[in-house]
């Protein structure tokens, strides 16, 4: 949070403190950390989780923006969100990697999204982009769960070998993780724990996960303001269609 908020103009709240909160009970950290999980994901140490102290920034989640419903909002303050995006994404992207390869978590360890695993378990690092798209989670097949089409099957064909750029990543820009004013102008982002150095296409693949790739208008907000990657956005529906993270 520390590294966007002094390197680009995305408001971002300031960090007071942090605490380590696991003492306040075991809620689902004690169904993660047991010690088959543990096992399973080749962990020698429970997980823990941490509280951040941070002032409050203006505006309220989109996701609960007042007057209109979402869908119902006026063109130009749906063009306002949109625009907004847009720029924050530009910015981020504009951020040089550490690697021009390495797929990996903003530190260089593994990568955490909710795209990936709801248990938020790290994956990772990765090599290159090559070596992200070998794993499990982002395998599309030709033929399954459906025989696909003649762009399909050579999309994933090619796939191994695109050269992909290495770009500073959100991972979670959906509507409860962005504030905005009355007249949806936006004025903070939040949630960064899914951050990291990934695939060029990862932010819009992360806002259009599971079920926001069939949410309007926000998904076509995300389509609209981010028209490029249509091929991999092609390989991440045919991806949903077995795996759900």
């Amino acid at each position: 949070m520390e590294y966007v908020r002094n390197r680009t103009t995305i408001p971002v709240p300031v960090v007071l403190d942090s605490f380590d909160t696991t003492w306040l009970g075991p809620g689902r950290l004690s169904r993660i950390n047991t010690p088959e999980n543990l096992r399973l994901r080749g962990r020698t140490e429970p997980y823990r989780r941490w509280l951040i102290v941070m002032p409050a920034l203006p505006g309220k989640p989109v996701s609960e923006w007042e007057g209109p419903k979402l869908g119902n909002a006026p063109k130009e303050q749906l063009q306002n969100l949109q625009d907004g995006l847009a720029d924050w994404v530009n910015q981020l992207r504009a951020l040089t990697p550490p690697d021009p390869q390495r797929v990996s978590g903003f530190l260089g360890g593994g990568v955490q999204s909710f795209r990936i695993n709801d248990s938020f378990t790290p994956v990772g690092p990765f090599r290159n982009p090559a070596e992200f798209h070998a794993q499990i989670f982002c395998k599309a097949y030709p033929d399954y769960p459906e025989p696909g089409d003649e762009r399909l099957k050579r999309l994933i064909a090619e796939r191994p070998h695109k050269d992909y750029k290495i770009c500073f990543t959100h991972g979670d820009i959906l509507p409860f993780n962005i504030l905005a004013d009355d007249e949806l102008r936006l004025t903070g982002l939040i949630d960064w724990e899914c951050a990291g150095w990934m695939p060029e296409y990862w932010e819009k693949a992360a806002s259009l996960r599971s079920a926001w790739i069939r949410a309007e208008p926000w998904s076509k907000i995300i389509r609209d303001g981010f028209p490029e990657y249509e091929d991999d956005m092609i390989l991440e529906r045919r991806i949903q269609l077995w795996f759900q993270p």
